[in-house]
């Protein structure tokens, strides 16, 4: 089999190991069936045209077809927003290079890269978008157009996955804030956790869906 160009989502579920040792705590299966209820968003994903693979933390879904990438950006926003609903977060990375799998084998340069979009340049709850992908965007002749579509955003010259739209902006903020209270009392110090929940609060209030009627859930600084 010969070795192709594939788009490649590298997704980290946050907080993993802290859900899973709540769930060895308190004896229950809680974690394990939000991940298994959130997973079930790839049960309707044309295994024709994707492929995912889902092990411990990590996520990995492949698409082999420029005409597809508009459906595999959509697909990502649909997981994002399937996990928010089971009070996890998400971060991530889609790149675009060799891969070849074939049995137990996988080789791929699109797994590594996607791998160091989410580990280095991720850091908030957020997939990024490799900046070679939007150049061969710009330049591609007969490619699908996603710009002006409002599929990406972008910030400090990183571009990541919009996922916020007019229709759902009120229930990702109703579950942003969900999240955020829920791991409060625990990330109490943990300022590496408390800034996810800062940044990814700032990005939703900067989308021009916001609803003005919604204030911010994260209390300001205080002076003392």
């Amino acid at each position: 089999m010969a070795i192709s160009h594939v788009y490649t989502a590298l997704i980290d579920i946050l907080a993993y190991r802290y859900r899973l040792e709540s769930d060895q705590k308190s004896g229950l299966l809680t974690f394990k069936d939000d991940l298994e209820q959130a997973l079930k968003v790839f049960d309707s994903v044309n295994d024709a045209f994707y492929r995912v693979q889902a092990i411990s933390d990590t996520i990995i879904i492949t698409c082999s077809e420029h005409n597809h990438f508009p459906e595999f950006t959509s697909i990502l926003k649909n997981v994002f927003i399937e996990f928010l609903r089971r009070g996890l977060f998400i971060r991530g990375g889609i790149a675009y290079s060799r891969h070849f799998q074939s049995g137990r084998l996988t080789y791929s340069h699109s797994i590594a890269k996607a791998y160091e979009l989410e580990s280095k340049i991720s850091i908030y709850p957020r997939i990024v978008i490799d900046n070679n992908i939007m150049e061969m965007y710009v330049g591609g002749v007969g490619m699908p157009d996603i710009f002006n579509k409002r599929i990406f955003s972008k910030q400090n010259g990183v571009t990541f996955l919009n996922i916020v739209d007019d229709e759902n902006w009120v229930l990702i903020y109703t579950l942003a804030k969900k999240i955020y209270e829920n791991d409060k009392n625990h990330m109490l110090e943990n300022e590496s956790a408390f800034l996810k929940h800062l940044w990814f609060q700032e990005y939703i209030f900067s989308s021009g869906s916001r609803d003005r009627t919604c204030e911010r859930y994260i209390e300001a600084i205080s002076e003392v």
